[in-house]
């Protein structure tokens, strides 16, 4: 099993942005996890991205190098494939949001970020709303008397 192989084959799979098709995508990142060779990888990525590539040619030769496996098999290692991409995607989400949790004064770390149910997070969110209204009604208070309401 490749997860490396997988990681970096994922990551330069979205930097060729429209090089590859979906399929194309679809089959490095299963070739990256069946083979566990980045470098047989990197090799694949770069045939693919040529234009007018007969791409049929690449995928039957770069099969021959990884072995013959029953449907059953390749299915499992496309589930746990999947797993692993849902993974990396999750650890970015949340690594976003407490970047973004932090710049609103909510210092919680990726672990509790996770443990949060959606309720828990809602009530943290509405929290936040609260702070931000305040007494200025969510105005900014420059300094001038602009901001403040004077009484007649």
């Amino acid at each position: 099993m490749g997860l490396n192989a997988l990681q970096q084959a994922v990551d330069a799979a979205s930097q060729m942005g429209n090089a590859l098709s979906g399929a194309d995508r679809e089959y490095v990142v299963q070739f990256a996890f069946q083979t566990g060779d980045t470098e047989l990888t990197s090799k694949l990525l770069d045939e693919l991205s040529q234009p007018g590539v007969d791409r049929e040619a690449v995928y039957r030769r770069f099969n021959a190098l990884t072995d013959f496996k029953p449907d059953w098999i390749r299915s499992i290692e496309n589930l746990l494939v999947s797993i692993e991409m849902y993974r990396m995607q999750e650890e970015k989400a949340v690594r976003t949001l407490t970047e973004i949790l932090s710049v609103f004064g909510m210092g919680l770390s990726e672990q509790e970020v996770k443990a949060l149910t959606p309720e828990q997070f809602k009530d943290h969110a509405d929290i936040l709303e609260n702070m931000g209204e305040g007494e200025n009604h969510g105005r900014r208070d420059t300094g001038s008397s602009a901001d403040h309401t004077r009484g007649l």
